[in-house]
């Protein structure tokens, strides 16, 4: 039953045949039915073809038992297709539970010294800031670098905050709240050249934006986002020359090499970043998420880019024209994320009032107060940007 499931996502229709046809795109995506979903940087509804897929697994284990013979073609082609998307081998990929999973792998397995220090992003989203924070206690000395007005972060402005004992800087390829986009390449490029290692907290970027790791060390990403996965299931980037000075701070009988010798006393960690996966695998989520990996790579990352900076643009330039005071940087590349606030309006109201009508934005804040941001993916229409407008207008 799993494998009918995923040979159906070869058939997903073309993106310009999917929005040609609105009864398609309610077919494939049904969220659309219910309401205008416009929160992909929050939580993303998950296709049909993904909740089949997962509801298919699950009623197979309910009558053959949870054998693993029944996802290991998830969890191998979750692998490839991963690694495909960030331009990596899939040997370099492991799984985790979350971002914050993903990422405090890292901050725990390197081996810290008294003195090394962390260059982090201010105002950047927890999950990127806590697990080094927790260094502290070991002595390492963790720095922000404040970013530009507009939420941007140049690769100069990282460089300048540098010091001698800087072992490591972790960034967002793109900002949660103002959506600016990092030039990962160019501060990979600047970080190699120092001698610095560079960490990147993708969520917000993978499966919206191209990505390439050829200049990061560590990466890590959820999928119940941009990638239109489930919760619980996250993917973790290491670079192969780093697995060696990256230890697996959590072990269990999957570190190792031979996992089903169970007689076996040594430690010895394959030569992958399976090493960083311990025990019994998230099935549902890796089925989920090969599903919805699957899903991209059919419609194809660069055409999912150009209809999000396409949705983006006509949202902002509509949104300027009505008065509206819309954060992030005013020119460069566009991510999914839009964040905005209309003078005189109560942001937590208005909130409210889009949800009544069955339009679904994130409320968020900063230090100037709440604002809304707005996440279409690439499956949204600018009829449902038109409903979002009229809204805001009333």
């Amino acid at each position: 039953m799993v494998s009918r499931t995923l040979r159906e996502i070869s058939g997903f229709p073309s993106l310009s045949r999917l929005l040609a046809r609105e009864s398609l795109r309610r077919k494939e995506f049904p969220a659309v039915r219910q309401a205008a979903f416009l929160a992909h940087a929050a939580v993303c509804p998950l296709p049909a073809r993904v909740a089949g897929a997962v509801s298919d697994y699950a009623l197979d284990a309910m009558r053959r038992g949870q054998f693993e013979r029944l996802y290991a073609r998830a969890w191998t082609g979750a692998r490839i297709l991963a690694a495909r998307l960030l331009g990596c081998s899939p040997d370099e990929i492991a799984f985790s539970s979350s971002t914050s999973a993903g990422l405090s792998l890292v901050a725990s397995g390197l081996d810290w010294r008294s003195g090394d220090g962390v260059l982090l992003a201010e105002d950047d989203f927890p999950a990127n800031l806590y697990p080094w924070l927790g260094l502290e206690r070991r002595g390492v000395r963790v720095r922000f670098v404040p970013r530009r007005p507009d939420g941007s972060l140049r690769v100069s402005d990282v460089e300048s905050r540098l010091l001698p004992k800087t072992r490591l800087v972790s960034l967002s390829s793109v900002h949660y709240l103002t959506g600016a986009v990092l030039d990962v390449d160019g501060m990979g490029r600047m970080l190699r050249r120092r001698g610095v290692l560079f960490c990147v907290d993708a969520i917000q970027s993978l499966g919206a934006l191209p990505l390439s790791v050829r200049r990061v060390d560590f990466l890590a990403a959820d999928a119940h986002k941009w990638l239109l996965g489930p919760e619980g299931i996250a993917i973790v980037y290491v670079r192969r020359e780093r697995m060696r000075g990256l230890f697996p701070s959590t072990l269990g009988w999957r570190s190792v090499r031979e996992p089903y010798d169970f007689q076996a006393r040594r430690l010895e960690f394959p030569d992958s970043a399976a090493r960083y996966e311990p025990g019994s695998p998230n099935a549902l989520g890796l089925v989920g998420l090969h599903a919805a990996l699957s899903l991209l790579d059919r419609v194809g990352i660069e055409k999912i880019a150009g209809r999000i900076a396409l949705l983006h643009g006509v949202l902002r330039s509509a949104l300027l024209e009505r008065g509206c005071e819309v954060l992030g940087p005013s020119a460069g590349p566009r991510s999914g994320i839009l964040s905005l606030r209309m003078p005189g309006r109560d942001m937590k109201r208005l909130h409210k009032a889009l949800l009544r009508r069955k339009i679904l934005v994130s409320l968020r804040s900063d230090s100037a107060g709440p604002c809304l941001r707005v996440s279409p993916h690439f499956y949204n229409t600018e009829g449902e940007l038109g409903r979002l407008l009229e809204a805001l207008a009333d």
